[in-house]
């Protein structure tokens, strides 16, 4: 019994040292700082501008993680992962400047300086300075509200691990790459803005579970008109649910413009040739 009692006592002690081990290396992960650049974007204030502003948060995914209406949200809650919580937008950012909000959204800064986990960075990093500028305009109208979610995010041990191990990474992006303004080759740039989170052009890329494919020879398979409604309503040739991709369609693809929707399928077209011609 003495034996089982030590080997009890020894297990309890080693448990005891790897969580201490798995939250202080992770809350490190989380702390630590990050050298990137400050920018500072013009701010407009006109309506024509903040409308954009709002359509462009539409299409960024902005009212897809965080509300309909900004309030935050809670995607899950459990003992291994923890609280996944996107913040009420009006309340998180009510402390924030606006360089400091450029410095979120474009290289996954947090106020502070510490690390932020679990957003589209990878895409909003492309976003030029005028449309982030008329996206933080918008931003700045919102006001909190009654439904607003008052849940933080609490990472539990799985993706602590993941933060230690490569499984999750960080949102930090620490060079700049987005231009001054929108450039007139519209397709490649709604796709290093939007698409290139999930997808790559030239090969599967694993997602939250699912595998998201490889984007160029998929927009290359469908007509124009069949290209338009599956990124207007998430439905696919033959394949009315299309899990992730459907949801995003619904909730952030639909308020990109025809034009813009020709132009994201002629970018893709274009590269699935080059693919082709590279075979």
């Amino acid at each position: 019994m003495r034996i089982l009692g030590r080997i009890a006592v020894a297990l309890v002690g080693i448990v005891v040292v790897l969580t201490a081990i798995l939250y202080g290396g992770s809350q490190w992960v989380i702390g630590r700082s990050h050298a990137v650049p400050v920018d500072h974007i013009a701010i407009p204030t006109d309506a024509a501008a903040i409308a954009e502003g709002g359509r462009l948060a539409t299409i960024e995914g902005c009212r897809g993680c965080h509300g309909p209406e900004s309030q935050g949200l809670v995607w899950s809650s459990d003992l291994l992962g923890g609280t996944i919580a996107p913040p009420a937008i009006a309340r998180k950012i009510a402390s924030y400047s606006n360089d400091e909000l450029v410095r979120l959204i474009r290289y996954g800064v947090k106020k502070d300086g510490s690390t932020l986990f679990i957003m589209s960075t990878g895409a909003h990093r492309n976003l030029a300075d005028d449309d982030l500028g008329k996206i933080i305009a918008w931003l700045r109208t919102l006001k909190p509200g009654p439904k607003d979610s008052l849940t933080d995010t609490a990472f539990g041990p799985m993706p602590r691990l993941g933060m230690l191990t490569g499984g999750l990474a960080p949102s930090v992006h620490p060079e700049k790459v987005a231009p001054a303004h929108r450039p007139a080759e519209r397709g490649r740039y709604f796709y290093a803005s939007i698409c290139a989170d999930c997808h790559l052009l030239d090969k599967p890329n694993p997602v939250e579970g699912q595998t998201a494919p490889a984007l160029a020879p998929i927009a290359a398979s469908y007509d124009p008109a069949a290209f338009r409604k599956l990124l207007r309503t998430g439905v696919g040739m033959g394949k009315p649910d299309l899990g992730l991709m459907s949801g995003v369609a619904r909730e952030s693809l639909h308020a990109l413009s025809d034009d813009e929707i020709a132009a994201i399928q002629t970018y893709l077209k274009g590269e699935a040739d080059k693919q082709m011609a590279g075979k």
